[in-house]
């Protein structure tokens, strides 16, 4: 592994079969950035507009059961959301690697976008719940995810009331059996469910460890930073 510190001169030219390998993972990486962000935010769209239909339809008495599956819809948006950040939050971190490596192997810091996104976006060593960065709380990248959490949470207690408030309560009949005192406890655990997931494993980085691990044994620990 080269051991030149980036600034540090580079007596002997990088093996241009090295760098070009290095320059398409990175040109790769940065396009799975670019097309796993587009995809969050199309998810949200799209399950936005499927959780307003299914409330127009339960609304305008076409169908009023529709409002049972929108708190199950809104919960798994998160999910799916939350899995989609997972691969921005992969893509990142080995971009963020393969540049300090290409810097190295030049002998000077020719790509800054890792120190860029570091300063502009959150800390990617810093605690988070998916776009919400305890490292920057107060930027944008944390407030618009939280404008995000707070109107699914509205659309989720309007369908919790939704439920509650058709009458006569929905039947679901299992042999005999019937179970549609459990449709609200139901809608409630599957919700504490995800969202019991998605902070458990953002917060503690249990996936991201292993994947820094890796990172650091295949192109060196970043350097520690300045006191």
């Amino acid at each position: 592994m080269d051991t030149n510190p980036a600034g540090a001169g580079h007596p002997t030219a990088p093996d241009p079969v090295e760098l070009r390998i290095l320059e398409d993972q990175l040109a790769r990486m940065r396009g799975m950035l670019f097309g796993y962000s587009e995809r969050f935010f199309e998810r949200i769209r799209t399950y936005l507009l499927l959780v307003l239909a299914l409330l127009v339809v339960a609304g305008a008495g076409i169908f009023r059961e529709a409002v049972i599956a929108v708190p199950f819809l809104v919960a798994f948006a998160f999910m799916e959301t939350g899995y989609l950040f997972y691969y921005t939050v992969f893509a990142r971190r080995h971009a963020e690697y393969l540049e300090r490596a290409i810097n190295r192997r030049v002998g000077k810091d020719v790509l800054v976008a890792h120190r860029l996104e570091a300063a502009y976006f959150y800390p990617p060593e810093a605690p988070k719940i998916a776009g919400i960065s305890l490292g920057n709380p107060w930027g944008m990248m944390s407030s618009m995810t939280s404008m995000y959490a707070l109107g699914a949470a509205i659309l989720w207690l309007v369908g919790i009331g939704g439920t509650l408030a058709l009458s006569p309560a929905p039947t679901f009949v299992v042999a005999g059996v019937d179970l549609g005192y459990l449709v609200v406890p139901a809608q409630v655990s599957w919700t504490i469910a995800i969202a019991g997931h998605l902070v458990v494993s953002f917060l503690t980085r249990r996936d991201e460890q292993k994947l820094v691990n890796e990172l650091n044994a295949a192109y060196g620990a970043p350097p520690a930073p300045l006191s």
